[in-house]
């Protein structure tokens, strides 16, 4: 392949990265198609139902995708779903070439839509970019192979390595730029998993403040080991924001009932070295087509996680904050990072020390 194939898979690459908090269950998807050394058509799929990447390039592109190189981020879809066949829009448009960054890992495809094309006389390449096409999509390419949601555990924490000291929270802790890092995380997620302690001690909502065109809100998670009571002041169990599921290894019958009649689904799981069995629960969320979690739970619950080894991707921020329990929050300074083979090397002060 030219460099210039090059340069045009990334474009397609920029511009399936729109459909990023919008698409799921489905992948990213771009296409952008070329004739005479000119763009002249290109699109990406904004929402799962609506119409796919490459129909919305030829609908720009119209007659002139005849003989046309059409470059797209993921192997065009052969089969009738919410939305007809890419490769039978391609054949009819009479594009001459077709170049793919990665094959779809959906059984319904893996290499059939390539072998169409072929199979048409078009020409068509596959692999071109392929790590950053996987990258991209590796929400949905895990999904695809285990069936069971993308696991992301975020924590903000201070320097001194504590997430949580009295009333002073990660929210408290962090700067507003990392609140707003944490719910375009969450925009991004299906759903939203927490503990038993934070629901109890916090009280929170898991929404989703800051929208980037999600239509609903990602659905809650709450995890416990025995439910043996229900407060109706919990803020999850209003349904009218979002789908709440608490899950417990058992609960109580009259705990049972309050849920029944708030409408609120309750999942027993078994247990796993007499722990709740998480991977059972992934599995489980999974099932129902929850392709990726945010795990923001406390101490507790990130350690469950840890030890069954359930987390596919850590996000964790550190703020130049101490915390000591007589006077809780020191401010301090960062001076310098540096990354000494592994290891992260902090560099810090307290803020305003005149001893510095």
């Amino acid at each position: 392949m030219k460099h210039i194939d090059q340069y045009y898979m990334q474009q397609a690459l920029t511009l399936a990265n729109r459909g990023r908090f919008s698409v799921s269950p489905n992948p990213m998807v771009g296409c952008i198609i070329v004739k005479d050394g000119l763009i002249v058509g290109e699109g990406y799929h904004a929402q799962a139902g609506k119409a796919h990447a490459e129909k919305y390039a030829l609908e720009k592109s119209g007659s002139n995708a005849q003989g046309a190189t059409v470059y797209v981020t993921l192997e065009p879809c052969c089969h009738f779903g919410k939305t007809p066949p890419c490769t039978k829009a391609l054949i009819e448009a009479k594009v001459s070439r077709v170049v793919v960054a990665t094959l779809d890992p959906n059984p319904k495809m893996a290499g059939k839509g390539i072998d169409i094309l072929l199979d048409s006389g078009i020409e068509a390449e596959v692999g071109l970019l392929e790590d950053k096409a996987q990258d991209l999509n590796k929400i949905f390419f895990h999904y695809q192979k285990h069936k069971k949601p993308f696991v992301f555990a975020k924590w903000a924490m201070s320097l001194d390595g504590k997430i949580k000291v009295n009333s002073y929270d990660s929210k408290k802790i962090s700067s507003k730029e990392v609140f707003i890092n944490t719910h375009q995380t969450r925009n991004i997620c299906d759903a939203i998993l927490v503990g038993k302690n934070t629901l109890i001690d916090d009280n929170p909502e898991l929404d989703v403040r800051i929208n980037l065109n999600r239509k609903i809100n990602p659905t809650r998670i709450v995890v416990f080991n025995e439910i043996e009571d229900i407060s109706e002041s919990w803020k999850v169990l209003d349904q009218r924001a979002a789908k709440t599921i608490l899950v417990c290894t058992s609960i109580d019958q009259g705990a049972k009932e309050k849920l029944d009649n708030l409408g609120v689904e309750c999942w027993i799981v078994p247990t796993r070295d007499n722990n709740l069995n998480l991977d059972s629960l992934l599995h489980r969320l999974g099932g129902i087509g929850i392709t990726s979690i945010l795990v923001e739970g406390g101490q507790k619950i990130l350690e469950s996680f840890i030890t069954q080894e359930l987390i596919n991707e850590f996000i964790v921020s550190v703020s130049p904050v101490a915390i000591a329990k007589t006077n809780p929050k020191k401010k301090l300074k960062f001076n310098n990072t540096r990354l000494l083979s592994n290891d992260l090397l902090i560099n810090a002060s307290f803020a305003g020390d005149k001893n510095v």
